[in-house]
């Protein structure tokens, strides 16, 4: 009757309490409120992640264009293009071309491999904090990338390891997360010795073909990579994408109080060179003092005419508003998009 059965309620010797919770609460919840998730597995629909990024794809963009999003071309203009059709949670995905229809899903604009890496960080905190519990020092990590441990590390020496803390925060970050959308990521949380439901295993009860349990996996992470970017307590979690070696070298110099023209200048490029770079930092969620490129007044008309007419092209913007430069029309709709400049 339910797509959750008490067979499959996962309790391992080393799981703590709130990881039991975790795994029960939602059994709980359908038992008592069947419409809680508003779940309908039996519609025939053959949806998948190229379909979602198919739909959103600007008609006056190329299929080379689109597929260089998909494959994770690394360019300034592939990523830009991303950003402006909503498909940064595509970049890189690189997914099977199957499906025939998709459904009006919400993403917000994370890269797809910041969403899995974030959630792999919040998975290996949650293996640490399970092993604190038990108070077992040793054991095989669920992710063996030094770049996520680090993270880890540093999310420990920042907020400690209170697990009574831990406990209530998670629970409420999952809380939030049920709110927008059915969930079962928590089920791929580990214990100290690294257990947990396995794909296959949730694909089983929730009765989901490969592409979809793809699909809704992504669309959780994005929304728990969402929660936990703006949380409190696990915003160190949240794992950027990489910036470029040579933006790299740009933010520093920003940093230090280099100009656009001074950088290009010293570095033996055009300017709009530098400029794309910062571009980059915006979609990449790296902080930079955007002030002095474009004011409070300038994106505000950007985003008028992006909620009025929604172009598919900068040009009108630029033909359509004062502004003078088609870096401030780029860097409006990207900090509009990101959500920097509200």
């Amino acid at each position: 009757m339910y797509p959750y059965l008490r067979l499959y309620i996962y309790q391992p010797k080393y799981s703590p309490p709130y990881l039991k919770v975790l795994h029960c609460q939602y059994i709980l919840i359908l038992e008592i409120q069947t419409s809680f998730f508003n779940i309908n597995y039996l519609e025939d629909k053959m949806d998948s992640i190229y379909q979602q990024a198919k739909q959103r794809k600007f008609e006056e963009k190329t299929d080379k264009s689109f597929y260089n999003i998909l494959s994770g071309f690394k360019s300034h203009q592939t990523f830009f293009d991303a950003m402006m059709q909503g498909m940064l949670p595509f970049y890189n995905s690189r997914p099977s071309v199957t499906g025939d229809t998709a459904e009006s899903l919400t993403f917000y604009p994370y890269f797809y491999d910041s969403c899995h890496m974030t959630f792999q960080a919040l998975r290996l905190l949650t293996q640490s904090m399970s092993a604190f519990s038990a108070g077992i020092r040793d054991f095989y990590p669920v992710s063996n990338q030094l770049f996520i441990q680090q993270q880890v590390k540093e999310w420990l020496a920042l907020n400690g390891k209170d697990v009574t803390v831990y406990q209530s925060e998670l629970l409420g970050l999952y809380s939030g997360l049920s709110e927008e959308l059915e969930t079962f990521s928590y089920k791929l949380l580990a214990d100290a010795k690294g257990n947990h439901f396995r794909a296959d295993e949730i694909m089983m009860t929730d009765d989901l073909d490969v592409e979809t349990y793809n699909l809704k996996l992504l669309h959780e992470l994005n929304h728990l990579t969402h929660l936990i970017h703006h949380h409190n307590y696990f915003s160190q979690l949240y794992i950027r994408a990489p910036l470029q070696f040579a933006t790299e070298q740009t933010m520093q110099l920003l940093q230090e109080g280099w100009s656009i023209e001074r950088i290009a200048r010293k570095r033996g490029v055009k300017t709009h060179t530098i400029e794309d770079h910062i571009i980059e930092m915006i979609i990449k969620d790296y902080r930079i003092d955007v002030d002095h490129y474009i004011s409070a007044e300038e994106i505000e008309e950007v985003r008028q005419l992006y909620h009025e007419h929604r172009y598919q092209r900068l040009k009108p913007y630029f033909e359509r508003s004062a502004i003078d430069d088609y870096f401030k029309v780029k860097l409006g709709l990207c900090l509009m998009m990101k959500g920097v400049k509200q």
